[in-house]
């Protein structure tokens, strides 16, 4: 999980959701379910805080699911569903292997995940939150002149 705080509040912009390295078919979309639940809920609370882009802004979960890397973004669109996009899945490199498309493509997944995440956090640091922008309901009228 990676945790950023902003403006008093604390966002969660990555999950992860790890299992064995031997594992079957079932114990794999439990927990794709489990970390899109979570997705979910880290999603919401962001928009709840801040007034993010739909389309632009999203959270970052992976899943390592035996031999396999997993990265999705769940983006909320401008019609306000919430959309679960599988950017990469690769192979991950365990034991020494002369087989450099693996390597490279594992270590090209998690080079896109750390650029995802540095666009994430600017969008954060430069949306508004939810309550800076609400006006007041109070009017004020100017001191009296004596």
């Amino acid at each position: 999980m990676f945790i950023v705080k902003h403006e008093d509040r604390i966002y969660e912009l990555i999950f992860a959701e790890c299992s064995r390295i031997v594992c079957g078919g079932t114990k794999e979309e439990d927990d794709r379910v489990k970390l899109w639940r979570e997705l979910n809920d880290g999603l919401y609370w962001a928009n709840r805080g801040c007034r993010l882009v739909e389309n632009e802004f999203g959270i970052l979960g992976f899943q390592v699911a035996g031999q396999k890397f997993n990265l999705y973004v769940l983006i909320r669109d401008h019609e306000d569903i919430s959309r679960l996009f599988l950017l990469r899945s690769v192979d991950i490199p365990t034991q020494y292997t002369d087989n450099k498309k693996a390597v490279f493509e594992f270590v090209e997944t998690l080079l896109l995940l750390r650029r995802i995440l540095i666009v994430d956090l600017s969008l954060l640091f430069n949306s508004r939150t939810r309550g800076s922008d609400e006006g007041s309901s109070t009017v004020s009228s100017p001191p009296p002149n004596t």
